[in-house]
């Protein structure tokens, strides 16, 4: 059997124990073994706050080999593991009003307008078995617990984690946080299963495995549309629920920069910068006003000389920054703005680029995201940033820079059409756990239009059923008219 081992991006050298890749025998008997036991809202929510519990009491060896295998500062990475315990205490929450349940209850009416009507009933139930790929860019809160597992365990669904091999450490200390809260609630281990290994096969093998029911994935869009392809080809086709990341666009009018032109350009810069820029949500492209943009630029480019930024998570990442900067560098017409190069590791340098609009646009490749400390100035006149927006794809998110005296609803409808959050006068890089969240947009940026992130990340694992006609004794609990569970029930 093959085995890896993990890399310290700050020394670019492997370190620790040997990891196996696992087989395709080893990934089918994995999926296999899952199972997730029916649970009352009650119950689940309990499963759910012990795995926190199990988490948060684990926080100090969690993080300890997170700061090895990451590269990450250890303030990123407990904060990262705060959001991380937050979140599925939310889901805990949610839970235990059954309310992600959503009943509803059309009794038996002979008089009904549309003729007589059957007793109808309808809940959401988990998927089944769903494969869950872990991020490599944040590896708490998108990883092992993060908000594709956490959602999935929340709708009932039994989760087989594909590790990633960025961290393989940090996932076991997670997984095994997991395995004590699962075992302190009394059920069993198969609710969570953990496959590892830096075999590309893997990615085939979780995806066409029959038992498999959906898929969740936050990476990289080749792996995304790799992954919507192979579950589009099965006997049976499954969803997968993949976030891709995008160039989140900024538009910046001539009155913000008036207003606030040295605050303004810091947190573009901080923004772009933010994490080494290995954030889905970074923007990666900014459309700047040609009446203003000359004493903006010279701010940018006075500030990120100044800056360097901390190593990049894995070799691969790197790599296809270093390839993609020197590509774009080469470009005509095109200004460069650097920063420094710590030289440690993984690290890179910070680079931006600068271009009129027309000349921006005629390079696909400037309009494509790179994942590292780099992000596109394009120059256009105001009068065109509606038709700007017009040409650029689905987008995690869109930005705009702006002041109260700005008329930008037709812009902001545009946006809205093509991202899944809209941001006014804030950058785009800070997600917050809430219900009212959306982490996902169109189609390059995600497979569906539901989030990753917040309390409605749970529905994509649930499925509605109606049970039409059935005794009370036959019935799923929540759908009783004496409602055992004491759920919401929406009663016609």
């Amino acid at each position: 059997m093959s085995t890896f081992r993990a890399v310290n991006p700050h020394s670019g050298e492997e370190f620790g124990p040997e990891f196996t890749n696992a087989s395709n025998a080893d990934v089918s008997k994995t999926i296999d073994s899952a199972r997730a036991p029916h649970l009352s809202p009650t119950d689940r929510s309990a499963l759910l706050s012990n795995i926190a519990t199990a988490i948060e009491s684990d926080r100090a060896s969690i993080v300890e080999i997170a700061l090895q295998e990451s590269g990450l500062p250890e303030a990123r990475l407990n904060g990262e593991l705060t959001r991380t315990v937050f979140q599925i205490n939310t889901f805990a929450q949610l839970v235990a009003t059954g309310a992600h349940l959503g009943v509803k209850i059309d009794k038996a009416d002979p008089n009904y307008g549309m003729g007589p009507r059957p007793d109808i009933r309808k809940q959401n139930q988990p998927l089944g078995t769903v494969a869950i790929f872990a991020a490599s860019n944040f590896p708490l809160a998108f990883s092992t617990a993060g908000g594709d597992s956490v959602s999935a365990l929340a709708a009932g669904c039994a989760v087989v984690l594909k590790a990633h091999p960025s961290h393989p450490g940090t996932t076991r200390a997670v997984f095994n946080a997991i395995q004590k809260g699962i075992k302190a609630s009394g059920q069993p281990q198969e609710i969570f299963s953990l496959v590892e290994g830096n075999d590309p096969h893997i990615t085939h093998w979780l995806a066409n495995h029959p038992k498999i029911t959906a898929i969740g994935f936050t990476g990289s869009g080749p792996v995304g549309k790799l992954l919507v392809e192979l579950a589009s080809k099965r006997e049976v086709p499954i969803p997968v629920y993949a976030e891709m990341g995008s160039i989140n666009p900024v538009f910046v009018t001539s009155a913000a920069i008036a207003e606030r032109a040295e605050a303004l350009a810091k947190g573009s810069v901080d923004s772009a910068l933010l994490g080494s820029g290995q954030f889905c949500t970074k923007p990666g492209l900014f459309i700047l006003p040609a009446s203003h943009a000359d004493a903006f630029l010279s701010e940018i480019e006075k500030y990120l000389a100044t800056l360097s930024v901390g190593p990049l998570l894995n070799k691969g990442i790197a790599d296809r920054y270093s390839s993609a900067i020197t590509k774009l560098s080469s470009l005509g017409s095109i200004k460069v703005y650097s920063g420094t190069n710590s030289g440690n590791g993984l690290a890179v340098t910070p680079t931006f680029f600068v271009g009129d609009w027309k000349t921006i646009a005629s390079h696909s490749e400037l309009l494509e995201e790179h994942f590292g400390p780099t992000t596109v100035m394009a120059i256009a006149n105001e009068s065109d940033y509606e038709s700007i927006a017009l040409t650029l794809e689905g987008q995690l998110t869109a930005t705009i820079q702006g002041a109260e005296s700005d008329s930008l609803k037709g812009l902001i409808s545009i946006l809205s059409e093509r991202a899944g959050r809209v941001v006014w006068n804030g950058f785009p890089t800070g997600v917050s756990v809430t219900a009212a969240m959306q982490h996902g947009g169109q189609w390059p940026s995600s497979s569906s239009h539901t989030t990753s992130v917040g309390t409605d990340a749970i529905y994509r694992f649930m499925r509605p059923v109606s049970y039409q006609g059935l005794s009370q004794s036959n019935l799923p609990e929540a759908l009783h008219d004496s409602n055992p569970w004491n759920v919401p029930q929406q009663i016609s």
